[in-house]
């Protein structure tokens, strides 16, 4: 894909803003012709089956097979609904290349609960004997499994007769530090074998984590608790289970997950599945089926930005997004995406967590061909303003510092509490966003930008205006008004967009996000179609 982006870059050179639509109408084609086929040990999207099928409650299973035999895998995410981290690895897992065995996937186990953020089974939630869907399996009171959701997770075991099974769950706080918790662990019921295995996964792990109180440790005394699939099947079934747990306490979602695929990479790799560390592998190779957004969700990213930007990005059917933090601004990891998105928060403790090398990396990945949208903080971060920033926009920032009389000194880029604000589109908008006109747009504390004085960077292209301003301080009026709220450019053979309010929080205008991506991986928008 980023080798067609050069090529419409190449055009770009002598085509308008507007003349960019029909070129990616052209590329959409190209994308079939180029198409390198997957490996067949690698997973499509595509499930094997599904359990419960016309239930309320039904959630796909999928199988991922080796070229080789091997021993059988599986791996359920999900289980407890508010656990997002090991449901989102369990998903990235069924593009790994499995080279011996068959690896069997429920990423989604408790469905409901998961689009219900609920701990709980939400049909079962009011019921204590039967709400938590990890505590229904087969135990010594009770041989059976206590719910149909149970019953089909434990059914599936039984038909595919595996010789290990992983479950990952996330706990509420680290356990060295509070042993009420089991996050941060590996659970299991001991023995030499799985002591060997476990000892494996911490150790790689835990080199990844500085902190010694958010380390994980080994839970193998007690085991997992009575009623849940791991103690079911080493008891009923003498399968060598375990439960990796991470902990989402103050811990971002691209590090739990990342640490999911850390673990389930190194186990798979014990028991000889697969010949490489597959914990940077977060999606397909093949990419073009789909735009793949790389989302920013560590330090400096507000779990409100986050959240905005991945509902935004969810309902749109030809997006698919991971989670990305600070340790994955690597080329091996970034070259998986066609998008990054940094979202709302604060763009110099974004830019700092990213460090000049990741910075570096993601100008690296825009120059050869990658997009780069950034909304609010993310457009302080495109910005060529700070020593922090990314510098892949020729965009200064209005944040001169003025003593007020009364107030002291204050710096000027603080508007105060979000409010909405008028924004109209410019008439190069309507290639980009299809739209047109002014609209009211939510803005909290975005920057106001003026062109930049970084010769090397090309010109920008303003897609929508302020035309009306918000203001905590006398210095600050009329700063706002008619000064661009979003802007374009081309950055090496990528393309940027910095957006300075929050289209993403306005209902109605979430498309413009999506159609900003669009835009910046060189991608037809289906408005157009």
């Amino acid at each position: 894909m980023q080798t067609i982006r050069r090529l419409a870059h190449t055009a770009d050179l002598i085509l308008s803003l507007r003349s960019r639509t029909l070129l990616s109408f052209c590329l959409v084609a190209c994308l079939a012709i180029t198409r390198a086929a997957e490996p067949p040990s690698i997973a499509q999207a595509e499930p094997s089956g599904v359990l419960g099928s016309g239930a309320a409650w039904a959630t796909p299973w999928y199988i991922v097979e080796g070229k080789e035999d091997g021993p059988t895998v599986v791996v359920t995410g999900g289980v407890h609904g508010n656990e997002p981290a090991g449901s989102l690895a369990a998903k990235q897992l069924l593009h790994w290349p499995i080279q011996r065995g068959k690896l069997v996937v429920v990423p989604q186990a408790n469905r409901l609960g998961l689009a219900a953020n609920m701990r709980w089974f939400p049909l079962n939630r009011n019921d204590k004997v039967t709400r938590d869907l990890n505590r229904q399996f087969p135990t010594s009171e009770h041989e059976s499994p206590r719910t149909d959701l149970s019953k089909a997770i434990w059914d599936l075991v039984l038909q595919h007769e595996p010789d290990y099974l992983i479950d990952l769950h996330e706990g509420f706080d680290f356990h060295i530090t509070n042993p009420k918790s089991v996050g941060s662990s590996v659970v299991y019921s001991k023995s030499s074998a799985r002591d060997a295995i476990a000892q494996s996964m911490l150790d790689v792990v835990n080199r990844s984590v500085s902190d010694e109180r958010r380390q994980f440790v080994s839970l193998s005394k007690s085991g997992a608790a009575s009623g849940s699939l791991v103690r079911a099947c080493t008891e009923k079934l003498g399968i060598d289970a375990f439960i990796l747990e991470t902990t989402f306490k103050d811990q971002p979602r691209s590090l739990r997950t990342r640490q999911h695929r850390m673990l389930v990479s190194t186990f798979l790799k014990q028991i000889d599945m697969i010949d490489e560390d597959c914990a940077d592998r977060l999606g397909p190779t093949d990419r073009s089926g789909s735009v793949r957004v790389a989302l920013y969700d560590d330090a400096g990213a507000s779990s409100n930005g986050v959240n905005n930007c991945s509902k935004t990005l969810s309902a749109a059917s030809d997006i698919t997004f991971s989670y990305v933090g600070a340790a994955d601004m690597r080329g091996d990891v970034l070259e998986q995406f066609d998008v990054v998105l940094f979202p709302g928060g604060s763009g110099s403790k974004q830019g700092k967590a990213i460090g000049e090398s990741g910075r570096e990396i993601v100008r690296e990945f825009a120059r050869e061909g990658g997009g780069i949208v950034g909304v609010c903080a993310g457009a302080y971060l495109c910005s060529a303003h700070y020593d922090w920033s990314l510098h892949v926009i020729n965009t200064a920032v209005f944040n001169k510092t003025v003593e007020i009389a009364g107030i002291g000194r204050k710096s000027m880029w603080y508007r105060g509490d979000a409010q909405n604000v008028r924004m109209e589109f410019s008439n190069d908008a309507r290639d980009v966003f299809n739209r047109a006109g002014e609209v009211e747009v939510r803005y909290q504390n975005g920057p106001i930008v003026s062109r930049g004085e970084d010769t090397q960077l090309p010109e920008t292209t303003t897609l929508a205006w302020f035309r009306s301003e918000v203001t905590r301080y006398e210095p600050q009026r009329g700063t706002m008004i008619d000064t661009p709220a979003i802007l374009c450019a081309d950055f090496g053979n990528g393309r940027v967009i910095s957006i300075s309010p929050h289209p993403e929080a306005t209902p109605g205008l979430e498309p413009v996000v999506t159609a900003a991506i669009r835009w910046s991986a060189g991608v037809a928008d289906p408005a157009f179609k």
